[in-house]
């Protein structure tokens, strides 16, 4: 691991041999990859990040992702990392932790993951040397009153979260954006909620290092897809994805 890691160290991490993990979470065009594009900017090229994401990007995304020297991009695009390719992200975490030697693994995940299942089994491989450092939630204000609405993942990555980053605020009014909070806040009142700058751009100081406390371990339901048991009552499984 490079000396340079340590400035952006989960303060919880001892081992030198952990891997922080922060997990990206949002809806479908939220900006997620954009975000991240200009995070790696922000960060010395020394710092070995390495990204899994769970969703096809856009050509000119790709293309800005693959021009970062200093990361590694892994696709996992057939299935849902937080229900069927539970076990694959297992075995592609470890993969790249070997082959890569990171000191911070990004998971952006697909438009319709819920936070949880992801949450826990990186809980699970922390004595495989992953630490769990905190999920994000990218919010696009020019949408948001129009989806969570309708979608239960939507706000279920709103109300389970470390910090949402509000996006696109600049291209809607005043008014526009306070109702969106006024909607987020309905959901999550607690978490911090700080706006994206207007070229995407998120200071990594504000994201690393912020330690989750949610989904401990001792909070899983006995079957991960009981997810309805423990989120909001009403029948919600794994075949959630039909239904955004």
């Amino acid at each position: 691991m490079s000396s340079i890691a340590n400035i952006h160290k989960s303060r919880s991490v001892i081992d030198a041999d952990t891997t922080p993990v922060t997990v990206f979470t949002g809806f479908l065009g939220a900006g997620k990859t954009t975000i991240i594009i200009d995070l790696l900017k922000r960060v010395s090229p020394e710092y070995n990040i390495v990204l899994l994401k769970n969703e096809f990007g856009d050509a000119e995304t790709d293309s800005a992702l693959a021009r970062e020297s200093h990361i590694q991009v892994t696709e996992m695009t057939n299935g849902c990392l937080c229900c069927v390719l539970v076990g694959q992200m297992k075995r592609a975490l470890e993969e790249m932790k070997a082959k890569y030697s990171p000191d911070r693994i990004i998971i952006e995940t697909s438009g319709s993951a819920f936070p949880a299942p992801i949450a826990w089994q990186i809980r699970e491989m922390e004595s495989s040397g992953f630490h769990l450092d905190a999920i994000l939630t990218v919010i696009d204000c020019i949408n948001f009153c129009g989806y969570e609405d309708t979608s239960y993942t939507a706000r279920m990555q709103a109300q389970y979260t470390d910090l949402i980053l509000l996006n696109k605020w600049s291209h809607v009014t005043e008014r526009q954006l306070d109702i969106v909070v006024d909607h987020i806040n309905e959901l999550n009142t607690d978490t911090p909620k700080i706006k994206v700058g207007p070229d995407g751009g998120v200071d990594p100081e504000m994201i690393f290092g912020l330690d989750t406390t949610l989904f401990a371990l001792s909070e899983r339901p006995s079957v991960v897809g009981d997810l309805s048991s423990t989120v909001g009552g009403a029948d919600r499984n794994l075949g959630h994805h039909a239904h955004e």
